[in-house]
């Protein structure tokens, strides 16, 4: 059963500004069906790999000319949607006449980022409006219409983030991500190649270090010389490659709590997961046991509620990954720490462990202290000065 995410938080960012804009991001976030279902009067065009263009009210293919002329003479929104593949003219049309509603999209953020740069002939004609991930709150507040148990929606949340998921919504969520080794390699190579450049070895090399918890530069460095990938262990060959996958979104990096070092994460559960599951198992070539695909999911789970707290108290992600003290999320407001929380999503929570994480927490003062679990009845004992959190108590917050 395939379920329509209502994408709240994208509409209210949208609602900022107006056409003409430039939508980007990676494939399959679901720009285009979001930029239409907003802009529901507006003409759509899209353009094919061979530039010829389709206009979808008439089921027609129409030419570069009159796409052109449908811009001038319409005074409603056209959408152009992967309008990079137009002639390189088109940049320069754009630019005498700035047309002001004009809506284009594209999946090559390079491209994008290029037109919105210094030295571009539509500078400053156009704003941009980058898609991602379905937001965490989002996903949470549609899918609980669908699912009651609290511990099943943070699960399926976590991964139903990705729109290309939802249209095995309601299936068992192990046979959804045994979908991956179809998917994600095709997700990825359409990535770079909307990139114009091959998946190469590195950045694939890359996309494994970290899902096998290679998290910092240097052991990312490591990784790749070890698997021959790169020809001497320095850093700053791979730094342009994790660069480059920052930017399309397909890592992220959240800096060190007074510290220089940066930590560097895949920002896809889903791609996360198929890296992990082939780097150790090797899932692509073979089947393997349900019990493989949950193992992750704790640091999936972590890592949801940790971007979640940063949107809800806006607020910073910071690490904070000593030898003798990690800590699972810490948010900052201009490097003055304001919450920590430790993630127990497990179905007991001892009270020894309740101990540790007091002890733990103890050690920041004047800090919001936050504790999240699958069910308060799984805690043993209450923690003192810790607030308990379970999906109730974070759905409560989301609704307020």
């Amino acid at each position: 059963m395939m379920i329509i995410v209502k994408r709240y938080q994208d509409e209210k960012r949208i609602k900022r500004i107006k056409p003409p804009m430039i939508v980007y991001g990676r494939r399959k976030t679901g720009k285009t069906f979001f930029i239409k279902s907003v802009f529901r009067d507006a003409l759509y065009l899209f353009v094919r790999r061979d530039r010829s263009i389709y206009r979808e009210d008439r089921n027609e293919i129409i030419t570069y000319d009159e796409m052109k002329r449908l811009i001038e003479e319409r005074e409603e929104i056209v959408i152009i949607d992967e309008f990079h593949r137009l002639p390189d003219e088109f940049l320069d049309w754009l630019h005498v006449k700035s047309p002001c509603n004009l809506i284009l999209i594209t999946s090559t953020l390079h491209l994008a980022q290029n037109f919105l740069s210094k030295g571009s002939p539509i500078l400053g004609l156009f704003l941009g409006f980058q898609m991602n991930l379905i937001d965490e709150r989002d996903i949470l507040l549609n899918l609980s219409q669908k699912i009651k148990d609290g511990k099943t929606l943070v699960e399926q949340s976590v991964y139903m983030r990705e729109p290309i998921l939802l249209r095995w919504f309601g299936s068992d969520t192990v046979n959804i991500l045994n979908n991956l080794k179809i998917i994600v390699p095709s997700l990825v190579g359409e990535v770079f190649g909307e990139e114009e450049k091959e998946l190469s070895a590195r950045y694939e090399g890359i996309l494994r270090a970290l899902s096998s918890g290679k998290t910092t530069l240097s052991e990312v460095t490591g990784f790749l010389y070890s698997n021959k990938l790169i020809e001497k262990q320095d850093t700053s060959a791979v730094k342009p490659y994790l660069k480059i996958l920052s930017e399309i979104g397909m890592v992220k990096r959240i800096p060190e709590y007074f510290g220089k070092r940066y930590y560097y994460y895949v920002s896809s559960p889903m791609v996360d997961l198929y890296y992990y599951l082939d780097e150790k198992y090797n899932f692509s070539e073979r089947e393997i046991s349900r019990r493989y695909f949950t193992e992750k999911l704790p640091m999936h789970v972590e890592d949801f509620f940790r971007e979640l707290l940063s949107k809800m108290f806006d607020l910073r992600v910071y690490t904070i990954n000593k030898p003798n003290l990690q800590i699972d999320i810490a948010l900052a407001d201009h490097k003055r720490l304001k919450v920590v929380c430790e993630v127990k999503w497990k179905d007991r929570v001892r009270r020894a462990e309740v101990g540790e994480i007091e002890r733990k927490l103890s050690r920041f003062k004047d800090c919001r202290k936050i504790m999240i679990v699958k069910s308060r009845d799984s805690v043993e004992r209450e923690p003192d000065g810790i607030e308990v959190w379970d999906t109730d108590t974070v759905m409560e917050q989301l609704k307020t």
